[in-house]
């Protein structure tokens, strides 16, 4: 037989018995609010521990309880004057009273009248356990029918699992008329006072973790007022993953909280660090915003490698309780603590490799026994905003596992946006593991002639992007139309067996209307090229006709023969087509992101008499929508 708790207190004061309460750390003691009311300084007395003798304590923390029965946050926080040497409790995860086919036997220590000196115990079992009242109660009744009520004298009491001790709630009120109590379940006493977070076990995020989260979004709170309401920052962070928006009455906690409780990591998707850096797009200091994107990172990294139980069979981190909260000691009911933001090595994974790549002489920089490394898309979404026509949406996200994590969003004007992207790409950077990064430009159709490659925050003092990482561009109005991502999907099945790339041109004096070229690039299996950029009238439709049938490779000059005139085939588009079938002709069309790459680099250092061949640039659409899943909305209305 296990030895009973000593953690059970008598709350006193003035030699009256006020209520109960149990020890979470060695100096703090969790009772009701309206056990305490109105007193600020009590006594403490351990029936289990009685050579203690009475412990002076006060009231550090109450929770925002409003005076009446039917008011949530019934929640107080004693401190004693000086720690005791008793064992604190133990909470039970926070499912410890949930769907279960038995309820567990649940039992109370309280004082009521005539056992004031020993105490006396009452059984409970939760009535439909997965179930709160008011989003705030368990409903219990008794275990046996008859017995100890847990009348006065037991507000505060600790509802402890009678099978292994731990403890699920606190007892909070008792209707006699009914005979029914209420418990406040330990995920939701958290959720009125932070701090105990870091006790309650969670399937998802450890003590450690909780205490570094917490630290930020209380920092988050002080600070000045998000631009937008809570509510909608959970919506779009909780939609995805199929959970119920919370109601969130009392700010930004609760909602993490919400999704740390509520939420387990669904494959490569993470609920919490998914809020946590949609909360640093929002928040206004840049050491807070690199302190939650550093979080979500660490948090992501660890749970993705502990995910897949260990050859051993060793448990998870967060299956295992709770260790006592240190930091609860150390005065955390006070002043924040200064978070720990040391940096975790992210764990090595496994990833699978594309197919090799053509030998040296096809693709210069890649020797032949090499094998590259897989894409790692980095994705800039930019849409008009229809609030000002000088102003843009800007989006700019990390694809990892084939899931989308969100980098930042912003709504800015068309001079901010080349530096604004460029630094958000050098941020984005911090979420790759492994891989080759591609950055893509998901751009309207008018906007894809764009020299985005040449992007820099500071023309000749640092490369351009283009020559940092390999760069294309993404038609963003096919992104959101159905038919066309499922012949893109259908295409790159087949182009995945292809170990060629055959250019089909697409000459200045081409005969074709658009229709009839949009018909005629359904059945091209590979890249097609212009020799003339979309500039003018003409020139827009063939492009547009080439990206609705839908061609999943397109490329062409930034600087082909002027837009309108007559061609006579041997001019400066055609010498580019020729010079770029011969570089992509013999690889896989998976390689030719990497292709242009070089190409570009080769183009910025070329030094010899004549310009480069490139040197004006080399737009590239390419669209694997297997890569860039999930076109979903950008987080702010294109009118907001």
């Amino acid at each position: 037989m296990s030895p009973s708790p000593t953690w059970h207190v008598r709350v006193d004061h003035a030699g009256t018995v006020l209520g109960s309460g149990f020890l979470v750390t060695s100096d703090t003691i969790l009772t009701c609010a309206h056990v305490v009311q109105g007193v600020d300084d009590v006594s403490v007395w351990f029936p289990g521990a009685q050579g203690l003798g009475k412990v002076p304590a006060r009231v550090a923390v109450r929770g925002p309880w409003g005076g009446s029965s039917t008011d949530t946050g019934d929640v107080a926080v004693l401190t004693l004057d000086c720690p005791v040497a008793v064992p604190p409790i133990a909470f039970a995860e926070p499912e410890g009273v949930g769907d279960v086919a038995e309820p567990p036997r649940l039992v109370a220590y309280g004082f009521p009248e005539g056992y004031g000196q020993e105490g006396a115990q009452t059984e409970l079992r939760v009535t439909s356990a997965g179930q709160l009242i008011h989003n705030e109660w368990n409903q219990a009744e008794y275990w046996s029918g008859h017995g100890q009520e847990p009348t006065y004298g037991f507000s505060g009491a600790a509802a402890m699992r009678a099978g292994d001790g731990r403890v699920v709630g606190m007892v909070a009120s008792y209707d006699p008329t009914v005979r029914n109590a209420r418990i406040i379940p330990a995920r939701v006493l958290a959720r009125h006072l932070p701090v105990l977070a870091d006790l309650v076990p969670t399937p998802g995020c450890t003590a450690e973790e909780k205490r570094q989260l917490r630290e930020l979004v209380l920092r988050a709170e002080c600070s000045e007022p998000l631009p937008l309401p809570v509510e909608r920052l959970v919506r779009a962070a909780v939609g995805r993953f199929g959970l119920a928006t919370p109601v969130v009455p009392n700010g930004l906690w609760q909602s993490v909280w919400y999704l740390v409780t509520e939420s387990r990591p669904v494959g490569s998707l993470f609920p919490v660090a998914e809020l946590a850096c949609r909360l640093a797009d929002h928040v206004a200091d840049p050491e807070l915003r690199r302190e939650l994107r550093a979080w979500a990172r660490d948090h992501r990294a660890r749970h993705g490698a502990l995910r897949t139980p260990s050859a051993q069979g060793g448990e998870h981190d967060w299956d295992r309780p709770a260790r006592p909260a240190e930091d609860l000691q150390r005065g955390a009911f006070g002043s924040v603590a200064a978070p720990d933001t040391t940096r975790r090595t992210r764990p090595a994974t496994s990833t699978s490799r594309n197919r090799p790549a053509a030998t040296a002489s096809r693709q210069p920089g890649v020797a032949e026994s090499e094998t590259p490394l897989p894409w790692a898309p980095i994705l800039v979404e930019v849409r008009r905003s229809g609030a000002d026509s000088g102003a843009v949406l800007a989006e700019v996200s990390v694809y990892r596992g084939g899931d989308r994590l969100l980098v930042k969003a912003d709504r800015l004007t068309v001079g901010r946006l080349r530096s604004w992207v460029v630094d958000r790409i050098d941020e984005a950077y911090d979420d790759i593991v492994d891989g080759r990064p591609l950055v893509a430009f998901a751009l309207p159709r008018g906007w894809l002639n764009k020299d985005v490659d040449q992007w820099t925050r500071k023309r000749g003092k640092e490369p351009p992007l283009g020559c940092r990482s390999a760069v294309v561009v993404l038609d963003h109005d096919r992104r959101t139309k159905g038919r066309h991502q499922f012949e893109l999907r259908r295409m790159w099945n087949d182009l995945d067996q292809q170990d060629s790339s055959p250019l089909h041109r697409i000459g200045c004096s081409t005969p074709y209307r658009a229709p009839q070229l949009s018909v005629l690039l359904q059945d091209v299996r590979g890249p097609v090229g212009f020799a003339r950029p979309p500039t003018a009238a003409r020139e827009r439709d063939l492009y547009g006709a080439a990206l609705d049938a839908p061609a999943p490779i397109v490329l062409w000059p930034r600087n082909g023969c002027p837009p309108g005139e007559p061609c006579t085939g041997n001019c400066a588009g055609t010498g580019f087509l020729d010079r770029i079938a011969e570089r992509i002709s013999l690889l896989p069309p998976s390689e030719l992101p990497n292709v242009i790459f070089q190409l570009r680099k080769e183009a910025f250092l070329h030094d010899g008499p004549e310009p480069h061949w490139a040197a004006a640039g080399v737009s590239l659409v390419w669209e694997d929508p297997r890569r860039f899943p999930e076109t979903r909305f950008l987080d702010r209305s294109p009118v907001s």
